[in-house]
Formats: C-alpha cells, sequence, structure tokens
C-alpha cells in the first residue's frame, strides 16, 4: 500500500531495535531517523514499538519517506497502538509492505521473516538499542548474510537493553555516534547536503528560537495556569507520562489527568501509550 516506487529508492537504510527500550534508546532513534530522513535516506523499520516505531513517526513528522514492513496481513495492523503511524505513513508518501494476505493475523513466527525483508530492501542498517538473543539479533543475522554494512549505536554496559547492540559491535558492526559518521561511511554524495542543511539551520537557528518564543509566549497567555508546568516541560519529540511528572513535580495521576485536556483542547498528542508531543 502507499507508494511503491520506494520499494526502488536510491538510498535506504533499516533503523531497528528493542522494542522495551529505554528512553536514550527513543531520543536516539528518532534523532538518526530524522537526520537522515532530511537528506533523502528512506527509513525502513518494522513498526513495533520501541526504536521501530520512533524511527517511522520521525520520518513521518520531518516529512521524509519511510517503508514499514507487517509481520501479518493489511487488515490486522500490529500492535495496535502504532496503527496511527500507518495512517500518518500513507497520508505522507510513505509505503506499506507485507508478503502476507490481508486476513492472515501477525504472530511470533512471522516476525523473523519480516526481517529479513527488512534487511533485503535496506542499503544498510543501523541498530540503535537491543538486548542479547533479541529479534534484533535475526534482523543482523541476515543483513550480514546479504553482505549490508551493520552499524550500532553504542550502549551502557549496565543496561540489559543495549547488550545485543554491545554485542554487534564486538562481532564488527560499526560504531557509530552521530548521523554523519554513517553518511560519511556510506553515503558520500548525502553528506555535502547534510553540511549545508547543518549550516542553514545554525544561520536561521536563532530567528526560529526568536518566533517560537514569541509564540509560546502568545500561547500561554490564553492557556490555563494549570496547564503551564507541564506545557513547559514538553518537547516537539515525545516524552514519558513518568518523566512529566518527575520533572513537574506532580503524581502521575495529576499528570494525566491535565494531559487528557490539553490533548482535547489541542496543546499535546499522544503519540504512543503515554508518550506526548507539544503541538502549538
Amino acid at each position: 500500500m502507499g507508494d511503491i516506487s520506494l520499494l526502488n529508492a536510491k538510498n535506504t537504510i533499516g533503523i531497528v531495535g528493542s522494542r522495551d527500550c529505554t528512553e536514550y534508546g527513543r531520543k536516539v532513534s528518532y534523532h538518526f531517523a530524522k537526520e537522515l530522513s532530511a537528506v533523502g535516506l528512506c527509513i525502513i523499520s518494522g513498526m513495533a514499538l520501541g526504536i521501530d516505531g520512533m524511527a517511522h513517526q520521525a520520518a513521518i513528522e520531518h516529512k521524509g519517506k519511510t517503508i514499514a514492513v507487517l509481520g501479518g496481513g493489511f487488515n490486522h495492523p500490529y500492535p495496535k497502538e502504532n496503527e496511527w503511524i500507518i495512517h500518518k505513513l500513507l497520508e505522507n508518501g510513505g509505503c506499506l509492505l507485507t508478503e502476507y494476505a490481508p486476513e492472515i493475523e501477525p504472530d511470533i513466527k512471522k516476525f523473523p521473516k519480516r526481517n529479513r525483508i527488512i534487511s533485503a530492501l535496506s542499503d544498510c542498517l543501523l541498530v540503535v538499542e537491543a538486548a542479547y538473543r533479541s529479534g534484533t539479533s535475526i534482523t543482523v543475522k541476515y543483513a550480514k548474510e546479504y553482505g549490508k554494512k551493520v552499524y550500532a549505536i553504542p550502549s551502557n554496559i549496565d543496561s540489559s537493553k543495549g547488550i545485543g547492540t554491545n554485542h554487534f559491535i564486538q562481532e564488527g558492526a560499526t560504531l557509530v555516534v552521530k548521523p554523519q559518521d554513517i553518511l560519511e561511511d556510506s553515503y558520500k554524495n548525502e553528506l555535502e547536503k547534510y553540511k549545508q542543511i547543518k549550516t542553514d539551520i545554525i544561520e536561521t537557528v536563532e530567528q526560529i528560537q526568536k518566533n517560537n518564543q514569541n509564540q509560546e509566549k502568545e500561547i500561554k497567555l490564553f492557556m490555563k495556569p494549570e496547564y503551564r508546568p507541564i506545557y513547559n516541560q514538553l518537547l516537539k519529540e515525545p516524552m514519558h507520562v513518568n518523566e512529566i511528572a518527575k520533572k513537574t513535580k506532580k503524581t502521575m495521576q495529576e499528570v494525566t489527568a491535565i494531559l487528557s485536556l490539553m490533548e482535547i483542547e489541542g496543546y499535546v498528542m499522544q503519540t504512543q501509550n503515554n508518550y506526548f508531543i507539544k503541538l502549538k
């Protein structure tokens, strides 16, 4: 479904990782997908919660191209929490892909088969965060079989969520810490475009910040006082309710109730379960 010409996209990169990832993993996945899609790379992933979903979301929100490979038929989007991504993906010129008939339900045996398609479509693979012997290991295995370069983000050695990622690096995956590392290694033509984009951003960032500050002042002028502490903490990137509660020194119940009202009034949007972004 969607723009099937993306299956022949010139530059593609698979971004994969753990469903049960850390906040660090979410932010890194979003950042890399945003930066790489900005220079024309098509982001490919598996629509799962966590790293995959963040990669798709970043590409969609920043007008980049993305392909989502499903582990079941179109009539059974999985997981339900990411169903909104499918609609946004198709609205924004992305592509949805599955090898299963529409009525086939997803199950655990189908995901490894889906992972081989992610590896096959991608010029190279980026692993953001993965536990030991996770589904991501299967994607990496296929990537190596197909002769694809594997990149990995280093993880805290005390974190069980990132043991797999560090293991991939030990086994030969290329360690990267910024999007430019990947561009310099595999996408030389896009590197110049990336540098120009960064230059343009630096030149205009002060004006953008000034405009945003003026806009926020105007919004806060008409905003209910109880919304302001939460609004001040929110970003354009997803933030979990727990983190919001900690920063505002409010209870989870208070934050959840206020966020529900803010969502109704159009100040925020819930992107995934208990993750919110600022809309205005």
